[in-house]
């Protein structure tokens, strides 16, 4: 796994979040979309003919046009939206672990999301309830998005995990307290949609700044331009060079500073 000669290229959580934000936006912006629809031709969408006759106002010709069910889909759209923004992410920590990890890898199963095997690869044991509250969430939302791209003929709405979910006072907890959610699939909103990517940040976030890093890999993969960069500096600034080079890719923990002579050596 080779990285860019881009010094100040971002690690691959400032990079979700961007791609996050992105995704955000354009959710908002049709959840705008949509609830202006609604208001103000509530009347027109509720009848076929009349419906039609909007559409055709503005050039659209619609496959269906039965509103309430084009609604649900489009909020199951957000959840869709996320999904493939912290499966990236994911995907990222993965490769990046195998690569660099500092302890013995565990391959993907065929049957494990891509969450529980990163899980696996990254925290301990001891997970705190908060973020074991978290990965409930972001696996009962990956269930959601299954069944709103995949699930056309043999349909499951995970009501086992639904129901599992409503044991936790989500109320309680700063972060989804004003949120109507989580939601059952048949009801899935825009709640759902600001609970889940608030979800994915934060566990992003914990699970980030829990890879430990084996940083003579790191630098043994150094791109060839890197390494000639680095040469051409003196040996205090070949040390700046080199954190530098580790901490705009990766997290960086207090050993890192101690490793800096000897990964030099083995350049």
């Amino acid at each position: 796994m080779k990285e860019t000669d881009n010094l100040y290229e971002k690690n691959i959580l400032h990079k979700f979040k961007d791609v996050l934000g992105e995704y955000c936006t354009i959710n908002q912006f049709v959840e705008l979309s949509k609830r202006c629809l609604v208001m103000e031709h509530e009347s027109e969408i509720g009848k076929r003919q009349d419906f039609i006759a909007l559409a055709s106002r503005y050039a659209i010709t619609l496959t269906s046009y039965n509103a309430e069910q084009m609604v649900n889909a489009i909020s199951r759209s957000y959840i869709v939206n996320i999904h493939l923004c912290f499966e990236t992410f994911l995907k990222d920590v993965y490769y990046q672990v195998k690569s660099y990890g500092k302890y013995s890898f565990k391959e993907k199963q065929q049957t494990e999301s891509w969450l529980k095997c990163v899980i696996k690869n990254t925290l301990a044991e001891n997970i705190p309830e908060d973020i074991k509250l978290l990965i409930e969430l972001c696996e009962y939302y990956r269930l959601i998005r299954n069944t709103a791209v995949h699930d056309l003929y043999d349909f499951d709405s995970h009501s086992k995990e639904y129901s599992k979910l409503q044991k936790n006072n989500f109320k309680s907890n700063t972060k989804f307290s004003k949120l109507s959610a989580p939601n059952s699939y048949e009801k899935i909103s825009f709640d759902d949609f600001v609970m889940f990517s608030r979800s994915c940040i934060e566990l992003a976030t914990y699970i980030y700044y829990n890879i430990s890093y084996d940083y003579k890999k790191i630098v043994t993969d150094m791109p060839k331009s890197n390494i000639a960069t680095l040469r051409r500096y003196k040996p205090q600034r070949q040390e700046k060079y080199l954190l530098a080079y580790i901490n705009t890719r990766f997290r960086i923990d207090d050993s890192l500073n101690d490793q800096l002579p000897k990964l030099l050596d083995g350049l």
